[in-house]
């Protein structure tokens, strides 16, 4: 009786820990947001994204990433950046990967990578020449800072923050 408990167990086990893995395959994730999807906040900056909710109570759920100054003295969103290749990462779209799993199963998927990078185009204003649009990218190490249902996000001065 002891030996199919134990083995009904480790079974059990294993497959509880493969599937927490199947989106955690890497310690690192590259999520591409769009360049007007940042937004101020006190010694940095944080990016997000939104996906539909599951939930019928709710139209959205938007998860959020902190972008520290590392200081206390005031850093452009840009100059905290770092200038790359689109051909040198693998970023992904989160709202196609992450969009059949609910609500809490996002939040744990986000919270167990070691390494979240945010990436995004650079406006056209930083370009040096219209060639490079399609080549440069941003990106930034952010922490996960969390979620939140149904908040959208209103820019009224129409400034995108990486032109700073």
């Amino acid at each position: 009786m002891n030996k199919r408990f134990l083995i009904l167990f480790f079974t059990l086990f294993s497959l509880c820990c493969f599937s927490q893995n199947e989106i955690n395959k890497s310690e690192t994730l590259y999520l591409y947001v769009p360049n007007n999807a940042f937004i101020g906040g006190v010694l940095g900056y944080k990016a997000y994204f939104t996906i539909a909710s599951k939930d019928k109570r709710f139209s959205h759920d938007n998860y959020y990433f902190y972008i520290n100054y590392g200081s206390l003295d005031y850093k452009s969103l840009y100059n905290l950046g770092e200038e790359i290749s689109v051909n040198s990462i693998e970023q992904i779209n989160p709202g196609k990967l992450f969009k059949d799993l609910d609500y809490c199963e996002l939040h744990s998927a986000l919270s167990l990578y070691k390494r979240i990078y945010i990436v995004t185009d650079i406006p056209k204003s930083k370009l040096k020449s219209e060639s490079e649009s399609s080549k440069k990218y941003m990106k930034w190490l952010v922490d996960y800072s969390g979620s939140i249902k149904n908040v959208v996000h209103t820019n009224m001065t129409g400034k995108n923050l990486i032109d700073d």
